[in-house]
Formats: structure tokens, sequence, C-alpha cells
């Protein structure tokens, strides 16, 4: 008799954790973020006239960030992975010919009930064609940038530094 007690407790108790486990994965929760064009910040040694022509995070399109501004903030699903980008070198106009794709150094993270603003500056960012002993943007982001915003007409990664902006 006990031993049935025991073994119907021990079956309410695995019930009741699957439950909860079940339920929480059904709400994906929320979290606000904004991006910030950090790469005037006066802190850094070096300010790159990047101005962001296009932005994405964990599926969100946050659009042009010029150089000082922040983006509008969305509500987001929690998550972790890197900001993707369209750059622009001294152009804040986006011309084409003055592009390039480059993406958070990080991957950031957002959690559930969080409100946060990721800030792009000179050290947190990666490119195609970084100065001598840099590692350059690896190609899974390379390449998402690309699908992403394919009338930027990126060459592919492994050409990568013939595109226009990485010659001058």
């Amino acid at each position: 008799m006990k031993t049935m007690n025991y073994m119907a407790m021990v079956l309410l108790v695995c019930t009741l954790i699957t439950t909860a486990v079940s339920c929480e994965s059904e709400e994906a929760g929320e979290a606000v973020v904004s991006i910030k064009n950090d790469f005037n910040n006066p802190e850094m040694t070096y300010q790159p006239p990047w101005t962001i022509c296009e932005s994405s995070y964990l599926g969100q399109e946050f659009g042009p960030i010029a150089i000082g501004e922040t983006s509008a903030t969305l509500t987001i699903q929690p998550g972790l992975g890197n900001v993707l980008m369209v750059a622009a070198w001294d152009d804040p106009d986006c011309n084409p010919e003055n592009c390039l794709p480059i993406a958070s150094k990080n991957e950031e993270e957002v959690v559930d009930g969080q409100t946060r603003v990721i800030s792009i500056n000179m050290p947190n960012h990666q490119g195609p064609c970084p100065p001598e002993g840099v590692q350059p943007i690896p190609e899974e982001l390379y390449e998402a940038i690309r699908a992403m915003w394919p009338q930027y007409d990126f060459l592919p990664y492994d050409q990568r530094t013939e595109n226009t902006q990485c010659l001058e």
C-alpha cells in the first residue's frame, strides 16, 4: 500500500513538473530592445564614421541608424544573437558603393522582461576587410547579411575583400 501511495506521489510530481515546463515554454516572453549607433563614442580612441543603413536583431528589422542616434524600441522575443547590419563609411545617404556588411562582434542576449539598448561601436563590430591581424566577420554572419539585403550586391564571402568599399 505504501509503495502504491509513493508511486502515485511520484507520478503526480512528474506530471506537475512536466506541466510547469511545457507551460513555461509556450510563453515566449518579451524584451524591449533598441540599437544605438555609438561609433562616435568619445571614450573610444577612434570613431569610425559608420552610418548604419540597415539593422536587424533576432529577426526584427530596426532600420537605419545615424551616427550618435538610437533606433526606435521594438518588443521582441528574448534570445541570443548578433546584430546584423549594412553600414556606410562616411556616407549618411547610404550609397551602395560606400556600404559593407558588418555585425556585432559579440552575440547579444536579451531575457524576458528586459529593456536594453545594444550599443554598436568600434570594439563591438566586425566587418569583411578589417586591418591586418584582426579577424574578419564569420562567413555565416556575412552570408546572412547578403541574403537579408541582396540589393547591395555584396560579393560572396571568399571574395569579400574585393567589395568596392574594401578597396578604398
